[in-house]
C-alpha cells in the first residue's frame, strides 16, 4: 500500500485518544515496527448523539482500500457509533483477502486476541471473601448483551456460588462501562430495603471512580463503609483517591499478539483460532487492605499536576486555535495557519491533508456520494519532517502521496475531515515517536474541519450571489442577458476595445411578424419564435460574444476583436440556425428576421448607444429592402 516493499496491517479503532486505545495502538506499533510491517490506523470519535456528525465520522470505513491490505485488526469495544463495525466488516467481507483478528471481542468468522473474561475479576471477589470475610457484594456490570460484561458478571455468580453466597438480583445492576449509570445504581441500591452492601464489584475503572464518587456525595467513605474494586488498571484506577483495586489487562500485549498472529499467518504457520492474554490483579487502597507511603502520594500528586498542566495548555491552545480560525474564507489562509499549528505540536513528523478534488463544490443534498479508490486527491496542506508541500495530486488508495514513502516501516493516523455528514476529506499524521495519545485531537480535528466548512459556506455563498447577480441581468424566457446586462456588460466590452485599440462588432436583430405569431398562434407560438431567434445567436456566440434580448422582438449582439470576415461568419451560422429550425417543419410557421451590423474602433469618448445607432441604420435599411422587394425570408 505504501510502495516501500513492506506489508501492511490495517488498524480500525475509535476514540483514538482514549487509554485503551493508545495502549493498544502502541503495542501494535511496536510489534509491527520488529516484524517490518506498515500500520495504517483509521480512526474516528464518536458525536455523543449528534447523528449528523456519526454520518461524517462513519466514512473511515470506506477510506482504505482493502483489497491491498495483508492484515487487518478490529476493536470493536471501541465503536460506539451504531452501524460502523457492521459497515467495516461488510467492507471486510467482500472486499479483503488477508487474516483479520479481533481485539477483546470474540468475532467467529475471525481470529480473536482476547482476556478471559471469566476469569478476570476471580481474584477480586475470592479476595473480598476470603481476606475481608465479606458476604454482601454488589455487582455493576456493563451494558447487558455486552459479551465481556455477561462474562465477568457470570464470573461473580460463579464465585458467590463456591462459597455458598446466595445471588441477590437486587444486588446486580447493569451500567454503561461510563460515568452515569453507577450514579443510578449507587442510588438504587442506598434507596432499596437491602442491608448495605459491603464491596460494590464494579465490570470496570470508570464505573469504580464514579460508584466512590457517587458514595461520598451520600455521606459514605470507601472503603471505610464501603469497599469498591474495579477493572483494567486504567492511569486514572492508579491515580484516583482512594486509588482502585483493579485487574491488570495488558492491553499493549494484546496489539502484540494480534500482530504476531498476522505474522505468523502470512508466514503460512498453522494458527489457532484464539489467543489468550493473562491478567494480573493488583490490590490498592479501595478495598481496604493496602494504603500507599507518603513517598507514593508525593508521587502521584506530581504526576497528577503534569497531566493536568498537559491538559490546560492543550485546552488553551485549542481554544485559541479555534478563535484564530473562526471567519477564514480561503484556502490559502487555512494553509499557512495550520502550518503554525502543525510545527506547534512537535509530536508530528509528517502531517498531510488531503481533499477531494471536488470538496469545495459539495452541497448538502450530495454529502452520500459515494468515493472511486482511484479518484484524485490533493495534498493541500503537507509538512515532512518539518518541510513544506503542497498542491500535490495522489490517488486515494495511495492514501499519502507515493513520494513521500520512506524505506523503512511507516505507520501513520486517518481520520476524517468532515463537517456533519459533509465529507472533504482525512488528514494523514505520522508521529515522531511510539505514541498516539493527543488530549484534545478530536477538538483540534474539528477545528481544521470547521474552518473548511466556512470556505466551502462561503464560496457557496459567492457562486449563489454571483448566480443571483446573473439571473439579474438574464432575460427570464430566453436565457440571454437583458437590458441591465447591456448596461454592465456592454460598457465592460467596450472599455476592453479601447485598451485593446481593436475594432467592436455590433449587431441589432429584429425578429419579422412577431405579432402575427402571437395573433395566429397564441402568445405561445411567439415565444417559441423568440426563443429560436435566441438560441440561433447563442450557437452563433463561440467566442465570447454578449447576446441580448433588449426588449420585446429586438436583439443586441456585440463581439470583441471582429472584424468584416469574422462578422460574416457569425451572420452566417446564425442564419443557418434559423433555417434549421424553419426547415424542421414542427411548427406551422417560420421565423425570420432582420438585422443590421457595424464595426467599430471605439476611442474614450464613444458610448455603447452609439456603437448601435449604426447597426440599427444597417437592420431598418434591410427591413425596407425586404418589404420592397416583398421578400420573406432571412438574408444572407
Amino acid at each position: 500500500m505504501f510502495f516501500n516493499g513492506r506489508k501492511t496491517i490495517g488498524v480500525f479503532i475509535s476514540q483514538i485518544n482514549g487509554e485503551f486505545q493508545e495502549r493498544l495502538s502502541r503495542g501494535i506499533s511496536l510489534r509491527a515496527r520488529e516484524l517490518d510491517y506498515n500500520v495504517a490506523f483509521f480512526t474516528n470519535f464518536e458525536s455523543y448523539g449528534k447523528n449528523e456528525y456519526d454520518k461524517g465520522e462513519m466514512k473511515i470505513a470506506d477510506l482504505p482500500s482493502y483489497e491491498d491490505l495483508d492484515g487487518i485488526i478490529l476493536a470493536p469495544d471501541t465503536m460506539a457509533i451504531e452501524g460502523l463495525e457492521q459497515k467495516i466488516r461488510e467492507n471486510i467481507r467482500k472486499r479483503s483477502h488477508c487474516p483479520v483478528v479481533s481485539v477483546r471481542r470474540r468475532i467467529d468468522e475471525y481470529y480473536n486476541v482476547l482476556v478471559d473474561d471469566y476469569k478476570v475479576l476471580e481474584q477480586i471477589i475470592r479476595h473480598f471473601i476470603v481476606d475481608h470475610g465479606m458476604t454482601r457484594l454488589n455487582f455493576l456490570a456493563g451494558p447487558k448483551g455486552f459479551p465481556d460484561s455477561e462474562k465477568r458478571l457470570e464470573c461473580y455468580k460463579r464465585i458467590l456460588a463456591e462459597y455458598n453466597i446466595p445471588v441477590e438480583e437486587e444486588r446486580i445492576y447493569y451500567g454503561d462501562f461510563w460515568k452515569r449509570k453507577p450514579n443510578e445504581a449507587v442510588d438504587y441500591w442506598l434507596s432499596s430495603s437491602m442491608e448495605l452492601p459491603q464491596a460494590i464489584i464494579c465490570a470496570n475503572d470508570y464505573m469504580a471512580i464514579t460508584v466512590i464518587q457517587a458514595l461520598e456525595r451520600h455521606g459514605l467513605s470507601v472503603p471505610k463503609d464501603i469497599a469498591v474494586s474495579g477493572c483494567d488498571n486504567t492511569i486514572d484506577a492508579s491515580e484516583f483517591y482512594p486509588s482502585i483495586t483493579t485487574a491488570l489487562v495488558p492491553v499493549d500485549l494484546m496489539g502484540m499478539e494480534a500482530v504476531d498472529k498476522i505474522d505468523r499467518i502470512n508466514r503460512g504457520i498453522k494458527e489457532k483460532k484464539d489467543s489468550y492474554i493473562e491478567t494480573k490483579t493488583i490490590f490498592r487502597e479501595s478495598c481496604g487492605c493496602k494504603y500507599k507511603a507518603e513517598s507514593e502520594k508525593k508521587g502521584r500528586n506530581r504526576r497528577l499536576y503534569t497531566r493536568n498542566e498537559a491538559l490546560q495548555r492543550e485546552v488553551t491552545r485549542n481554544a485559541y486555535m479555534s478563535a484564530d480560525l473562526t471567519g477564514i474564507t480561503k484556502l490559502e489562509e487555512i494553509d499557512s495557519r495550520l502550518r503554525y499549528y502543525v510545527y506547534e505540536n512537535i509530536g508530528f513528523t509528517d502531517f498531510y491533508m488531503c481533499l477531494y478534488k471536488d470538496w469545495l463544490s459539495i452541497k448538502e443534498d450530495e454529502a452520500d456520494i459515494e468515493r472511486s479508490r482511484d479518484e484524485e486527491m490533493i495534498m493541500e496542506v503537507g509538512i515532512k519532517n518539518r518541510v513544506d508541500y503542497s498542491k500535490i495530486k495522489f490517488q486515494r488508495k495511495y492514501l499519502i502521496p507515493p513520494q513521500f514513502v520512506d524505506d523503512k516501516p511507516l505507520i501513520y493516523f486517518f481520520t476524517m475531515l468532515h463537517h456533519r455528514d459533509i465529507d472533504f476529506g482525512y488528514v494523514a499524521i505520522a508521529f515522531e515517536k511510539i505514541q498516539t495519545y493527543m488530549i484534545t485531537f478530536q477538538a483540534w480535528m474539528i477545528n481544521v474541519s470547521n474552518a473548511l466548512e466556512n470556505i466551502r459556506v462561503h464560496n457557496e455563498l459567492k457562486r449563489l450571489v454571483y448566480k443571483l447577480e446573473d439571473m439579474y441581468i438574464r432575460d427570464e424566457l430566453t436565457g440571454l442577458y437583458n437590458r441591465r446586462g447591456l448596461e454592465t456588460l456592454g460598457e465592460k466590452y467596450l472599455k476592453q476595445a479601447v485598451e485593446k485599440k481593436v475594432k467592436l462588432m455590433v449587431m441589432t436583430v429584429d425578429l419579422d411578424k412577431l405579432k402575427m405569431i402571437n395573433d395566429n398562434f397564441g402568445h405561445a407560438g411567439g415565444d417559441i419564435a423568440l426563443k429560436t431567434v435566441a438560441d440561433a445567436l447563442a450557437y452563433a456566440a463561440d467566442d465570447d460574444e454578449i447576446c441580448i434580448r433588449f426588449g420585446g422582438d429586438e436583439f443586441i449582439i456585440i463581439g470583441l476583436e471582429y472584424n468584416e470576415n469574422k462578422g460574416k461568419r457569425f451572420i452566417k451560422r446564425f442564419i443557418e440556425e434559423l433555417e434549421k429550425f424553419n426547415q424542421s417543419g414542427k411548427y406551422n410557421f417560420n421565423v425570420y428576421v432582420s438585422y443590421g451590423w457595424s464595426l467599430i474602433q471605439p476611442d474614450e469618448n464613444t458610448t455603447v448607444e452609439e456603437c448601435l445607432v449604426e447597426a440599427d441604420v444597417n437592420m431598418y435599411k434591410q427591413k425596407h429592402e425586404k418589404k420592397a422587394l416583398n421578400i420573406k425570408g432571412n438574408i444572407l
